[in-house]
């Protein structure tokens, strides 16, 4: 009996690994919701416009921003205050970029898992952000909005050369 029950054990377990296998990898190979996409460019270009205003409309109550720095974790009020400030001290987006994306989701949860490279002026002088990103979307009344970031730089953010 203990033999039956091992085995019927052994082949639920197999079978578990196979479905949760099986749907990962569709969720990785299935195309990124361009509607998810353009929100997540939205954002981004918003942020460092000092659009408050779109910015507010992607970020939930809930928000939390891990930034690309040591700063503490961020939440909506400190992110569009930091936005507001960046645009009015001067600070603009030259370029945006998404070299790498991926996705995992679930429901209407999708986590994108990419790299970044932003081209900011600030101080009269160009910088190049390049990092690695992970960013949270939930599909809520129609619309995704945007509930937690985390983004990290992988290169030092050096002025770059005229």
């Amino acid at each position: 009996m203990r033999s039956i029950r091992a085995k019927a054990g052994l082949l639920g377990v197999a079978l578990l690994a196979a479905v949760a296998s099986a749907s990962t990898a569709r969720a990785a190979d299935t195309a990124i919701d361009k509607d998810l996409l353009a929100a997540r460019e939205s954002a981004w270009r918003a942020y460092f416009a000092g659009d408050v205003k779109t910015l507010g409309d992607l970020l939930p109550q809930e928000f939390i921003g891990i930034g690309m720095n040591e700063a503490p974790f961020a939440d909506r009020a400190k992110t569009l205050a930091e936005s507001k400030v960046f645009r009015e001290q001067g600070g603009s987006l030259v370029r945006l970029a998404f070299p790498e994306t991926r996705q995992q989701r679930f429901g209407d949860v999708v986590v994108l898992y990419g790299r970044y490279e932003a081209v900011i002026q600030s101080g009269g002088a160009e910088r190049t952000l390049r990092g690695r990103l992970t960013e949270m979307f939930v599909h809520r009344n129609g619309k995704w909005v945007h509930p937690g970031w985390h983004l990290d730089l992988t290169a030092a953010a050096a002025p770059s050369q005229p």
